[in-house]
């Protein structure tokens, strides 16, 4: 098998199980989540019908409330995207954020988008956003470009989400170090193009939105 061909099998997969994972995700938070919510409210109405075993639902109650816990923890740690957690835009913000205070670099960030992606494209998103940011900026494992400047990160569309990652740096090395972003993408379904010109580096990064078709 060709280094290339190895290359989008561990992409694939990679994309597949995190599918996967994130589907494992869903399934403790809605599905197990929601039996363990209704155990509980059983277990309080119980105790109003028979006050005699109060005593002995408080310890029940106690550990259905540390298996919540647990339950919380686990299903974060399945699908550790912030998307999630915050929404595209909030989880762009937080990316700028920790990236100036790690890296020193001046980013910015216009978020226009009024198209909602699904769950799983949001996610795509990100990453491959966070990976064009990384290989601008620079990293333990990425120099950053010579005269890079300012990093604009532009995110726009109504009906499609479009994403632009700007930079004055010029390097060969960019086009090296997304290689795995873009193959990533791809298999998500996103459209990644790198553009090096006299003037910088663009990255841009596509989905369309899916629309069902009327019978």
């Amino acid at each position: 098998m060709s280094k290339n061909a190895c290359a989008e099998e561990l992409a694939r997969g990679w994309v597949a199980a995190r599918v996967e994972l994130r589907r494992a995700a869903q399934v403790l938070h809605d599905d197990v989540g929601s039996l363990l919510a209704v155990a509980g409210l059983r277990l309080q109405l119980l105790t109003m019908d028979h006050p005699a075993t109060q005593g002995r639902a408080a310890e029940i109650g106690e550990a259905l409330d540390g298996v919540m816990q647990h339950l919380r923890k686990l299903s974060r740690e399945l699908e550790p995207s912030p998307v999630r957690r915050t929404g595209l835009k909030n989880a762009l913000l937080d990316l700028v954020e920790s990236s100036i205070v790690s890296t020193g670099v001046d980013i910015g960030l216009r978020y226009t988008a009024t198209a909602t992606l699904a769950p799983a494209a949001a996610d795509a998103m990100y990453l491959a956003i966070e990976s064009a940011v990384t290989a601008a900026a620079g990293s333990p494992k990425s120099r950053r470009p010579k005269n890079a400047g300012r990093i604009t990160i532009a995110v726009s569309g109504s009906r499609s989400v479009t994403a632009r990652i700007s930079h004055a740096g010029q390097t060969k090395s960019m086009s090296q170090d997304l290689a795995g972003a873009s193959m990533l993408a791809a298999h998500a379904g996103l459209g990644f193009e790198v553009q090096v010109t006299k003037k910088g580096t663009i990255v841009s990064i596509s989905h369309a939105i899916q629309r069902s078709s009327r019978g």
